[in-house]
């Protein structure tokens, strides 16, 4: 996963980022005041690429909540993080939307027929898998299963199985099908012992709030991916495309300003329901569940800094 070093990259400047996030003023209260107040003291501008960073390799124009607007949407492994623990965390960023966990699935035994989708990688040695035979399966299994089609919006397999979407790929963290709301994401590279994983042993607690973390950004990154929301070069941000688990390790787990307002467009008839006061409430409750120390810190302030603009 290598390419030339873009030259051409260059951040955002302060008024590229105001009209990424577009015009505010028809905005309800909750919801400009989250985009506008305190921007400079709590997100950081996004910064000048090291080489090898994602935007130095891929070529990100941006998205601005205006373009976004007219995307075409559609509405146990023994070191694995809780699926449990990440749709909790995950739920807050979706105001309006249940998250359904579905019973587990093995891809290995419908994948055995098909052998060029199985392939052991040169690299790592370890076994890899083709998406699009994942993907292929969780489409007939939502047409399937599903009785309420209308209600469902996406369908998501999360595996510690690595996989990979086309033969000249070494891996890939995810892959989607957007216009059939199927994703297929991957944690195995998020654990700091990959590829070594089955001789790993239990986790520390350190690795385990790594792992964890790394996971829920990915779902809920990639989750986003799905309403349509593309990279962010905006400010550090949640939406930031990431090369390596280094750089997704230095990315936060907050919305900046202009994807935040592009995930309350999409939320459409269920604006009613996004409150970004309680959407930070619930993730920072989360944060300190979790031991998320800095993301706690972070939260706690974003929350001070607008009930005390609120109060006054």
């Amino acid at each position: 996963m290598c390419a030339c070093f873009n030259r051409a990259f260059s951040p955002p400047t302060d008024q590229q980022r105001a009209k990424a996030l577009g015009d505010i003023y028809q905005l309800s209260d909750d919801i400009r005041r989250a985009v506008t107040i305190g921007i400079d003291e709590c997100f950081l501008p996004f910064p000048v690429p090291n080489e090898g960073d994602w935007v130095s390799i891929h070529a990100e124009q941006g998205q601005t909540v205006q373009q976004f607007e007219r995307t075409k949407r559609t509405v146990p492994h023994s070191r694995a993080p809780s699926l449990e623990s990440i749709c909790d965390f995950s739920r807050p960023f979706f105001p309006g939307c249940q998250l359904e966990i579905l019973p587990r699935i093995d891809f290995t035994d419908f994948s055995k027929h098909l052998q060029t989708g199985n392939r052991i990688n040169p690299y790592t040695k370890q076994p890899q898998y083709l998406t699009s035979f994942i993907i292929g399966h969780l489409k007939k299994m939502k047409r399937r299963e599903r009785k309420n089609d209308r209600r469902e919006l996406f369908c998501i397999g999360v595996t510690m199985a690595d996989i990979y979407p086309a033969p000249g790929w070494n891996f890939v963290y995810g892959l989607a099908s957007i216009n059939d709301g199927i994703g297929i994401y991957s944690f195995s590279r998020l654990d700091p012992s990959f590829p070594d994983i089955a001789t790993a042993g239990p986790c520390t607690d350190e690795e385990r709030i790594l792992m964890l973390k790394r996971a829920i950004s990915v779902f809920v990154h990639e989750v986003i991916h799905l309403f349509g929301v593309e990279h962010c070069i905006y400010y550090l941000c949640l939406m930031n495309g990431a090369e390596t688990e280094k750089e997704m390790d230095g990315q936060p787990l907050y919305l900046c300003p202009v994807c935040l307002r592009k995930m309350y467009l999409a939320s459409g008839k269920e604006k009613k329901h996004f409150n970004v006061i309680q959407m930070y409430t619930e993730i920072s409750d989360l944060c300190k569940r979790f031991h998320f120390k800095d993301e706690l810190a972070w939260y706690e302030n974003r929350l001070n800094l607008l009930n005390k603009i609120e109060d006054n």
